[in-house]
């Protein structure tokens, strides 16, 4: 049984907060090669719900500064460090000045759009990364366009696709995507298993147990791992965003594929 509730919370670990966690493992071997800055405006792949029912589906952002620089660097972990990039770096979503707790109601797939555009605005789309070629079996250094190589997944019904129903055992679940006080929450818990991990997303996820406001996370706790699983797989397939996988291009030197896995944490080197 032990096994399930492992193999749910390490997929999400991997996805939701190793992609930022293990940056470190993913530095570029060569410095960031530097073009022109792109477009600051950035579409997002969920946009900002207002209570009106309206939804701001753009943002502008900056390009980051030695002053910006400086406030990273105090961040502590890398974490830590993008998130002050997020609030330091994003001017607007919609016509609205940006702030710390508006980008945290964002959906994770937002914010880390986001850090995309402010990288494309810093150093601009081009960036060179390691990768294994297929049929070389060595290490090769190929250059990623973000804007090309990188795919990203809109909600298709940017109102009504961000909550969704998941039909568990026995239970009915109302289900959320994640925000960034998720995302937040997620990346700081550095100490804790994969099984807790889980609760604490499904914790900020999960709204109503068959019709009733969820209440606190000890119903979490109480679910089943079947229902645990499902309900981390679900909300796993349906975050919109960048997509952090692998990345295949041609190798320059045959016929084979470099296979380079991408993450943001890449991108920034912190």
């Amino acid at each position: 049984m032990e096994n399930v509730q492992t193999a749910s919370g390490t997929q999400l670990n991997n996805d939701l907060i190793n992609q930022v966690l293990s940056a470190s493992e993913n530095k570029p071997t060569e410095p960031v090669k530097i073009t022109a800055p792109s477009d600051t405006a950035v579409r997002l792949p969920a946009g900002l719900l207002m209570p009106s029912g309206e939804v701001l589906s753009t943002a502008e952002v900056r390009e980051l500064t030695g002053k910006d620089e400086e406030y990273i660097g105090k961040a502590g972990n890398v974490a830590k460090a993008l998130a002050t990039v997020i609030n330091r770096a994003t001017v607007t979503v919609g016509d609205l000045p940006a702030d710390e707790k508006m980008l945290e109601s964002l959906l994770s797939g937002d914010r880390d759009a986001l850090l995309l555009g402010i990288f494309k605005a810093t150093f601009g789309n081009e960036v060179e990364l390691p990768g294994i070629c297929n049929e070389c079996s060595q290490i090769k250094v190929v250059g990623v366009d973000v804007d090309r190589d990188v795919k990203t997944k809109f909600l298709v019904d940017p109102v009504n696709d961000r909550t969704f129903t998941v039909h568990g055992k026995k239970k009915e679940f109302l289900v959320t995507l994640p925000n960034g006080l998720a995302q937040k929450e997620l990346t700081n818990a550095t100490e804790k298993t994969p099984a807790e991990l889980v609760t604490i997303l499904l914790g900020h996820c999960v709204l109503e147990i068959d019709g009733a406001p969820m209440l606190g996370r000890a119903q979490i706790q109480n679910l089943g791992l079947v229902d645990r699983q499902k309900l981390a797989d679900e909300i796993y397939s349906r975050i919109p965003g960048p997509q952090f996988e692998n990345i295949e291009l041609q190798c320059d030197d045959c016929e084979g594929k470099v296979v380079v896995p991408f993450t943001i944490g890449a991108l920034f080197r912190f």
